[in-house]
């Protein structure tokens, strides 16, 4: 007979959360399959509580909505959802648990992943992050298997799949990679083989909003009508009906300006949910406040009590199931004048609607920026769900930011503002609405308590007694009177203590002066059960220090640019002994730093940023085969006037740094095609060059080592001369490769006089100037590039960029063209580059880069009419003009390169 030792969960001890995901009848089957095997269950209390967190090993739920989750965290106990049971039940040993982690930070958690005939790298990759982001890997298909990852139908997984109808999602590898570059779980739609919508021809079109779970309740950090209150028969069916704060106590905040006839009814609703009130913040369980400041904000943050607004207090109430107030941006109490930084912006939306467009309107309010429903051109920042509309193209013309609604949620959680640059922000996947992932982000709390109650790490129980405790709900402001005033001004009763949807400024301006309470109020229907008689507080918080906020020490903010957290401190410390994670970060870290991501190859030489655009219905594989490699899919090319192969521009990640090789060259490679078609070999001899010292980049603007067979017109070699790199021959590489060593650069020299010749300068010369320049030749230019041009905007647009200008694209709009240009002397910035900028004669001009379709040829007119308004000289170039000015590395003019109506055949107005 086998001892208890050997059953499966001998040594679990556990208790189960019932919820949405695991109903009362899944309760008893789980309870079963663990004790028949040795568990010990531990049943909660009957407010739903749990008894004693550290005798538990393991808390069985769907979500980590609990009270004392924190807490289990604290005590290393084991948070996992019924899925750990299942698998655990089935291999017959305990899995790992951080595997099947509730926690929605692991974002793959609920996904459980197959490859099917994938390059080694991708897979590798693929496995990695989805094991260190909670989720599970199959090798064979099972049951179990959620998603099987493949470029196309033709493998025996998906042909399985298909035969016996499984349900079992097939998506490309781009879907995986779009999650990972926005940190979220977004829908497989678009990526779900056979059919992908992402390349089909119509791939670009906009596409509806989808629901926004993440936002259940959490619309406003200001909080409407209280939930109604239906006093009870008796006490014991008030307890049975609600639960949520069953012994516990609140204590209410005076920067809620509660009224009278709302105190009484919180209090009214707290002792309806089990608890009470209390004016003694040592004593609360739970803080409810409106802003991050004040000593008893600090002192309930600093002895860890939940910390909420009034807003997440309804949405408990109204629920009746717990939740984090940390989980929901505008469920914590905001910052008094916003997020430093904010105060300047003005910012709009765009493709959001319904409850997510509140939500970020509230957010951009909260923030401390500007919100404006219509859009114009002193806009700083346009917040979008994907780059379909109006709004995004005059924001292109009016060069104002446009980014995705994770900036704004991430900049409030980190509390500053997060830098444009992270690629995260500006990405927006073909085919997806990011609506539907608006809401996700929580409090990131160490920023939080870094800047509003770290002052000092002086707790409650050292703090100085002395001081009286206030009443609970002393100080506070009635509620504005609601009747009409001059100007037909009023203000709505039904929000808390007479908060209206504008800013707490403004509801503070409207405050009448003769509403403030005196302590002689009589107070009775609304003390806390107990002694009316208010008790001494046993500490203080000492000084003025311990409650300073970022109003007062904004130059200390935290320029940090780590990942949101899940906004918890204990967490912290409790992933810190979860040592079984590192070989798994360890391994997902290294696949994702290797070039090409998990959509080209996880050895790739380089990353495009972006997957291709796909302009036909081909087949993945197809698409997978036949990708260009000399330029990694977007400039292989040379570009011409009149045949320009100008996609998107792609990006290099950041080689890994191997131990001692150091990295001497980051060399681009163009106009060859020995990787073209073979993955493996380009890897290969990637990890060849890497180990001489050779860093392979697709990014122009990394490149110090320009390699090519002679001169091309290619986006790379034309936007690479910028950087003034060494340019040399093919020969090069491919001695590098045969020797196995570093060749002789000035052996190796490009050499090109016919190409030279042909287009009007000299490379030497072009390089000396290009290093003078230092990337600021176009330095003040902007520049305007018809958006059907050939070769694409974005082609244009990365060359003017690299050079230091702005590229603007023109649709015919008003207003877009600015005055002439500054002179480089009186902005103060004067360089190098002033010299070659063409002369005096530039400042006045302004170019419009066109091609001659009918289409742009109708822009031409508005563009002369709108530049000369404001007193320059247009001039519509072909794009020869750039490409000489880019490779040339000067600005020079010469009528070859004018575009007039006269000169279009078959042009007629």
């Amino acid at each position: 007979m086998a001892g208890a030792e050997d059953l499966l969960f001998h040594d679990v001890t556990f208790t189960i959360f019932t919820g949405p995901t695991i109903s009362s009848d899944e309760e008893q089957r789980l309870i079963h399959l663990l004790t028949k095997d040795g568990a010990t269950y531990i049943p909660r209390n009957e407010d739903g509580s749990i008894d004693g967190v550290k005798r538990h090993t393991h808390i069985v739920t769907g979500d980590i909505e609990f009270p004392e989750y924190s807490r289990a965290l604290d005590y290393n106990v084991h948070v996992v959802r019924p899925s750990w049971v299942e698998t655990s039940y089935e291999k017959g040993r305990q899995t790992q648990p951080r595997q099947h982690s509730p926690d929605p930070s692991m974002f793959f958690r609920e996904v459980i992943v197959s490859c099917a005939d994938l390059p080694e790298g991708d897979k590798d990759a693929i496995i990695a992050g989805t094991l260190a982001l909670g989720g599970l890997y199959s090798a064979p298909l099972t049951k179990l298997v959620t998603h099987v990852v493949a470029m196309d139908m033709h493998n025996d997984k998906c042909r399985t799949i298909q035969a016996k109808n499984l349900a079992c999602k097939i998506v490309l590898p781009h879907w995986y990679d779009d999650c990972l570059k926005l940190g979220k779980l977004i829908n497989e739609g678009p990526y779900l083989l056979p059919d992908p919508e992402i390349l089909r021809p119509n791939f670009d079109e906009p596409v509806r909003a989808r629901s926004t779970p993440g936002l259940d309740g959490a619309l406003s950090a200001v909080a409407g009508a209280p939930p109604a209150y239906n006093p009870p028969i008796s006490p014991s069916d008030s307890r049975k009906q609600l639960v949520v704060f069953k012994e516990k106590k609140v204590l209410f905040s005076k920067d809620l300006n509660i009224n009278d006839h709302l105190a009484k009814t919180l209090r009214h609703l707290v002792s309806q949910a089990g608890g009470s009130l209390t004016a003694n913040v040592e004593e609360c369980d739970v803080y409810i406040g409106h802003y991050r400041d004040g000593m008893d904000y600090v002192a309930a943050s600093r002895a860890e009590k939940t910390v909420g607004n009034l807003s997440w207090f309804y949405n408990v109430i109204n629920r009746n199931k717990w939740t984090n107030p940390l989980s929901k941006l505008l469920h914590y109490p905001v910052p008094r004048g916003g997020i430093p930084g904010f105060a300047d912006m003005r910012i709009s939306l765009s493709n959001y609607s319904g409850e997510a467009r509140i939500y970020l309107e509230n957010l951009c309010k909260e923030a401390g920026a500007e919100f404006t429903k219509t859009m114009k051109q002193d806009n700083t920042h346009l917040i979008t769900a994907h780059t379909h509309s109006e709004k995004c193209d005059a924001a292109q013309e009016w060069n104002i930011e446009i980014v995705n609604h994770l900036w704004l949620e991430e900049s409030y959680a980190k509390c500053s503002v997060q830098p444009l640059t992270h690629k995260r922000y500006t990405h927006f996947p073909p085919r997806t609405n990011l609506s539907e992932i608006v809401g996700q982000t929580p409090i990131d709390i160490s920023r939080v308590r870094k800047l509003y109650f770290a002052a000092k790490e002086k707790t409650i129980k050292d703090a100085e007694p002395g001081q009286k405790t206030p009443h609970p709900f002393r100080g506070a402001v009635r509620a504005p009177d609601t009747s009409p005033r001059k100007g037909g001004l009023a203000v709505s009763s039904a929000t808390a203590g007479g908060r209206s949807s504008f800013t707490a400024k403004e509801a503070e301006t409207e405050t009448d002066p003769m509403d403030i309470d005196n302590d002689d109020n009589d107070a009775s229907e609304f003390l806390p059960h107990g002694p009316q008689t208010a008790k001494k507080r046993k500490t203080r918080v000492g000084s003025d220090a311990a409650i300073t906020t970022p109003a007062m020490l904004s130059r200390h903010q935290d320029r940090e640019t780590s990942p949101p957290t899940t906004g918890r401190a204990s967490k912290e410390k409790a992933l810190n002994s979860l040592h079984a994670l590192k070989d798994d970060l360890a391994l997902y870290q290294r696949e994702m730093k290797r070039k090409g991501g998990v959509i080209h190859g996880g050895r790739r030489t380089a990353e495009p940023e972006e997957a291709p655009a796909a302009t036909t219905t081909k087949t993945a594989k197809t698409t997978r085969n036949k990708r260009k490699s000399d330029d990694m899919g977007d400039s292989h090319a040379e570009i011409s006037e009149t045949e320009i192969a100008g996609v998107k521009g792609s990006k290099a990640k950041k080689a890994k740094t191997e131990a001692g090789s150091k990295i001497l060259y980051t060399m681009m490679v163009t106009g060859d095609e020995r990787w073209l078609g073979n993955m493996k070999k380009e890897a290969s001899e990637a990890a060849k060059l890497r180990a001489l010292g050779i860093k392979l980049t697709a990014e122009p603007a990394e490149c110090t080592l320009l390699c090519a067979p002679r001169i091309l017109r290619t986006k790379k070699f034309i936007a690479a001369l910028a950087n003034s790199p060494r340019v040399v021959n093919i020969s090069y590489l491919d001695t590098a490769l045969s020797k196995n060593t570093l060749p002789d650069i000035e052996s190796h020299l490009l050499e090109d006089d016919e190409a030279e010749e042909r287009l009007g300068f000299l490379m030497d010369e072009a390089l000396e100037r290009g290093e003078a320049n230092a990337n600021r030749l176009l330095h003040g230019w902007t520049i305007f590039v018809t958006e059907k041009v050939s070769g694409k905007f974005e082609t244009y647009k990365e060359i003017i960029t690299i050079n230091g200008g702005t590229a603007v694209p023109y649709k015919g709009r008003a207003n877009v063209i600015s005055g002439p240009r500054v002179p480089p002397s009186e902005d103060g910035d004067a360089g190098a580059e002033v010299d070659n900028q063409g002369g005096d004669g530039e400042l006045d001009r302004v170019y419009l880069i066109s091609s001659t379709s009918d289409e742009e040829v109708k822009l031409w007119e508005k563009f002369e009419t709108e530049a000369r308004k404001k007193g320059l000289e247009p001039r519509i170039v072909k794009t020869d003009w750039l490409i000489n000015l880019a490779m040339s590395q000067r600005v020079e003019w010469d009528e070859k390169w004018e575009l007039k109506e006269e000169l279009v055949p078959g042009w007629n107005k």
